[in-house]
């Protein structure tokens, strides 16, 4: 099957210019296939470490990594392939818990293509080259592929459809093993306005536990810290923006999985994966048109306060 390229809408484009909230769903979450490989067909020897399987790669946990064996570990150029004999469609790569910074990676490229062999019509919709220390995760919402199919920055962001064949290349320097925690291949979900005021966009929680000592000291004992939370409520009559609602909802199966909330996506895209604590649609009619919607969500693993 041949991929297909589509620009994004219109109102996909002023949303995301005029940095409103965007919350993208994953569309990998069922591939045919995926492993690690050395050679980059699906068919190739599969080099995934038995305690990193490639699952981890597409389960909505960004904290349990896949990785790659430890006799591969003297080749630099490695493979996570994806294989989806139904074909899916995505606008945004999302990489989470991965170690691609602290291997100093060369580069890490999203590849496409007609066939198994990667042997027709091979773009690359994205492209890091080097990252450094502080590139804890890797959010792309402009994947395009302008120049002889290689990443252009500045190009006309995509929406890729009919995918089947679809591969990660890390490549790196010396012998080291990449782990990733999550790679979402996305759909965007983009909303036309930000949350109604008071809008706290800062809310964190930290979980402990005290022991107070006869002396009055208090030992804090930490399970977790820096996980967001977020209370959503805004007002939404444009029938347009309404459906954008219903499609997300029905895309994350009614509210039981993990997607990623985009506070700012134009002018700072810190991705976050979250879940709803209430599973339940909450968006009722207050007018003729205009509906509420309202809903609390809560950070999953790895936190980005504690990567920042």
């Amino acid at each position: 099957m041949t991929y297909s390229e589509a620009n994004l809408t219109t109102a996909e484009t002023t949303g995301f210019s005029a940095d409103k909230p965007m919350m993208v769903t994953q569309s990998a979450s069922t591939p045919n296939d995926a492993h690690w490989t050395l050679v980059g067909t699906h068919t190739s020897t599969d080099v995934t470490a038995a305690d990193g399987p490639a699952v981890r790669a597409y389960d909505s946990v960004g904290n349990l990594v896949t990785k790659t064996n430890t006799a591969s570990a003297a080749t630099t150029t490695k493979y996570y392939n994806f294989y989806f004999s139904t074909a899916i469609s995505f606008d945004t790569l999302i990489i989470l818990g991965h170690n691609l910074n602290t291997i100093a990676a060369t580069d890490v490229k999203l590849q496409l293509s007609n066939n198994d062999a990667f042997s027709s019509g091979v773009i690359n919709p994205y492209e890091s080259g080097s990252l450094s220390g502080d590139d804890d995760r890797l959010i792309c919402t402009n994947l395009n592929s302008e120049d002889s199919g290689s990443y252009d920055a500045s190009g006309t962001a995509q929406r890729y459809g009919n995918v089947e064949w679809c591969r990660l290349v890390v490549t790196h320097s010396g012998s080291k093993t990449p782990q990733i925690g999550e790679i979402i291949l996305g759909t965007r979900h983009q909303l036309q306005r930000n949350p109604d005021i008071p809008w706290n966009n800062k809310d964190e929680y930290s979980e402990t536990t005290d022991f107070k000592a006869l002396t009055g000291l208090v030992k804090r004992y930490v399970a977790f810290r820096g996980q967001a939370l977020r209370r959503f409520r805004a007002s939404i009559s444009s029938s347009d923006e309404i459906a954008v609602i219903d499609s997300w909802f029905n895309a994350i199966n009614e509210g039981t999985k993990p997607f990623v909330y985009i506070e700012t996506p134009s002018s700072g895209a810190d991705a976050r994966l979250m879940i709803l604590d209430d599973t339940a649609l909450r968006f009722p009619l207050v007018g003729p048109f205009e509906r509420v919607l309202e809903f609390s969500m809560t950070e999953q693993p790895p936190y980005l306060s504690v990567e920042s």
